[in-house]
């Protein structure tokens, strides 16, 4: 009968969190996996550390905080990536005066620009891309973020989705073939210098937010700014501060984005728009500009962006008339407004149109076709009726995020 190796291991800032059995040839793969980490053997733990890791017939078998009843993988690299979110978690756990924020980071012009997570848009491609293009990255998954609004890196290689599609621009296969790292046939770590990514640790002040669109009908890449209030909502959205309230995140994003850019990348390939966005952001006039809105009188949909997804709707023809409730918190953010209707609630974010509908309904009760009447005269050229349609469903929404109820009587 054979006795199993049992190793406990340490990493910087975090203490023993580690332990392998009969598992120590996943080490080089973890090493190179998160390079920016000194991952150090530590006297044996009377309790085992909340990661472990066994050696298994058919793989290698998990366990952790995140993982209650244990999970098989089937690959060295499986288990890395496994390893690599726990332990993210596990050092995010411990310094909760940090926020993680899941997206790509890279440093253009010696600022931090952030690009949070969206739906199969390519953040990781893109991250690799940036990279390629001559960027320092931060990270391609989760970035810390310190109170004093500068990224700190986690020091996790970027990891790319194989194989890479074909479409993709030759130079950037190139740069893949010449830095990959450990792989297997789902995923690939790219191994990096020490100018190309930011150790573990390292800081740097953020620059702008970018949300990305990847759009294969595109001819050029585009870059249009944004409402600040589109980045605070992304990264509401995109952060691992399950300990935190939404008053306390919103309290601590708002800051930032008051003075932060935002832009939205629309591209089709991810090393054609790192190269454009790189070379246009070392115009220093770039990261200074901002949306601001038309001059022109013109209605936006009153829906849009308001206060959620809700298929929510009066009836047109409601008669009752309408007030807003007393909110525990509200956030001005540029144009549009964010609202915390009691204490420990959900924050709904009120664009141009439904900011100024909840400020007609702060001063006073109105209905429907009061509300329309006062959007039609100040919108010069508004379709009454579209107007209406509008203002009924940004009602049905405002009552069902308890922001607005009716007048008794």
């Amino acid at each position: 009968m054979t006795t199993s190796v049992v190793v406990d291991y340490a990493l910087e800032n975090l203490g023993p969190c580690l332990r392998l059995v009969d598992a120590q040839h996943l080490l080089p793969v973890i090493h190179r996996a998160m390079p920016g980490w000194r991952l150090i053997p530590c006297e044996p733990q009377q309790q085992a550390p909340d990661i472990c890791v066994w050696r298994h017939p058919d793989g290698f078998w998990q366990e952790a905080p995140a993982l209650p009843d244990g999970m098989l993988l089937d690959t060295p690299v499986g288990t890395a990536c496994s390893v690599i979110a726990d332990v993210t978690g596990a050092y995010l756990h411990g310094h909760p005066q940090l926020i993680g924020i899941h997206c790509g980071a890279v440093e253009i012009n010696n600022q931090l620009v952030i690009f949070p997570d969206s739906h199969r848009a390519g953040k990781s491609t893109l991250t690799a891309a940036f990279a390629a293009a001559g960027c320092r990255v931060f990270g391609d998954d989760v970035l810390a973020l310190n109170s004093s609004g500068e990224g700190i890196a986690l020091g996790v290689a970027p990891r790319l989705r194989l194989p890479l599609p074909e479409t993709l621009a030759p130079e950037f296969h190139q740069f893949v073939a010449n830095h990959l790292g450990p792989h297997d046939d789902r995923y690939g770590y790219l191994a990096l210098s020490d100018q190309q990514q930011a150790q573990h640790g390292s800081k740097s002040p953020l620059g702008g937010v970018l949300l990305i669109d990847r759009d294969t009908t595109l001819t050029a890449p585009q870059l249009v700014p944004l409402q600040p209030g589109d980045g605070l909502w992304q990264l509401l959205q995109q952060n691992f501060a399950e300990h935190e309230s939404d008053q306390t995140l919103i309290e601590r994003f708002l800051p930032l984005l008051q003075r932060l850019p935002c832009f939205l990348l629309r591209y089709r390939d991810a090393y054609e728009a790192a190269q454009w966005l790189t070379a246009q952001w070392a115009d220093t006039s770039l990261p200074a500009k901002r949306m601001h809105p038309a001059d022109s009188e013109e209605l936006t949909s009153a829906t849009s962006t308001a206060v959620g997804n809700q298929q929510v709707a009066l009836e047109e023809n409601d008669k009752r008339c309408w007030q807003a409730c007393k909110a525990a918190y509200e956030f001005p953010l540029g144009d549009e407004l964010f609202v915390i209707a009691k204490e420990g609630g959900a924050i709904h974010r009120l664009n141009v149109t439904s900011r100024a509908v909840w400020a007609l309904l702060e001063h006073e009760a109105l209905s429907i076709d009061e509300i329309t009447d006062t959007l039609v005269a100040f919108f010069a050229g508004a379709n009454r009726e579209s107007v209406e349609r509008d203002i009924s469903h940004l009602l049905g929404q405002l009552v069902h995020a308890g922001l607005v109820q009716t007048v008794p009587g």
